[in-house]
């Protein structure tokens, strides 16, 4: 999908990033599909994948708490998925880091699990949905750190406990709460002069009422392949792939000298 008044577009999120010193960067899985990581619920995404692959009574079952908790293979198998190859940011990713780096103060909360936020070198990242980088045995409690059960993740097995109970990493499943980070930036925004969704259908919540949440009260965009139910709630709406968009936006913001 190609948006309409492209050029007007690029134009007025320049002016937007321009203007802003403070900026919340709220991002979904779209940001990410062009690294080669499938969204959620897209034609070829993961939940249509796993309800051909696996026997679940229902796609979303490879994250549930409950599930997991009866047949972890799922969950373990589809990791493997995500690490065996060595997955680098998008175009996105980048630009944002970049955004930091000129000056900026970037708040980012995403929805992924991928981890290519800080891998593209942002330094405020809030991963509402929690993180492969901890995890903690579901018997005993004991916390580990990815280096000790990384090997496992690779080759899609399931790492254990001394005490024999199964390490989950800190991924939140669904029936867990979210991190008790974002539920504090939930209830205590950062100061922000512009929020931009980057790659969200905001359906998903708590985590989609904290961006739209923002938009209601200050300058906002959303770059999104399709249409979203909240659109009309924002200042700029583009509809086209997001590592074009960013492209252009970046290339305008090189050139101006007083960024």
């Amino acid at each position: 999908m190609h948006d309409k008044n492209l050029n007007e577009k690029i134009n007025k999120a320049v002016q937007l990033i321009k203007s802003s010193d403070k900026i919340v960067i709220f991002t979904g899985a779209g940001i990410s599909t062009n690294c080669g990581i499938p969204d959620f619920r897209g034609e070829n995404g993961i939940y249509n994948m796993v309800k051909k692959k696996y026997n679940l009574p229902y796609p979303e079952a490879v994250f549930d708490i409950s599930y997991f908790e009866h047949d972890p293979h799922p969950f373990y198998d589809l990791t493997k998925e995500l690490f065996k190859s060595d997955i680098q940011p998008s175009l996105s990713h980048k630009f944002i880091a970049w955004l930091e780096e000129k000056g900026k103060t970037i708040n980012v909360v995403t929805q992924n699990i991928d981890m290519l936020h800080t891998k593209a070198g942002s330094k405020n990242v809030i991963e509402c949905h929690g993180t492969y980088l901890t995890a903690h045995c579901l018997k005993c409690g004991k916390k580990f750190e990815i280096n000790s059960f990384e090997d496992k993740l690779k080759k899609g097995e399931i790492p254990l406990c001394i005490c024999s109970g199964i390490i989950k990493p800190d991924v939140v499943f669904f029936g867990e709460m979210l991190p008790d980070k974002f539920y504090i930036a939930y209830h205590n925004p950062p100061e922000a002069d512009l929020v931009i969704v980057m790659g969200s259908s905001l359906m998903v919540q708590p985590a989609a009422g904290f961006a739209l949440m923002l938009a209601n009260k200050i300058n906002s965009m959303i770059i999104n392949n399709e249409p979203t139910v909240y659109d009309k709630i924002f200042d700029l709406v583009v509809n086209m792939d997001i590592d074009e968009f960013s492209s252009a936006v970046w290339e305008k913001l090189k050139k101006n000298n007083k960024f």
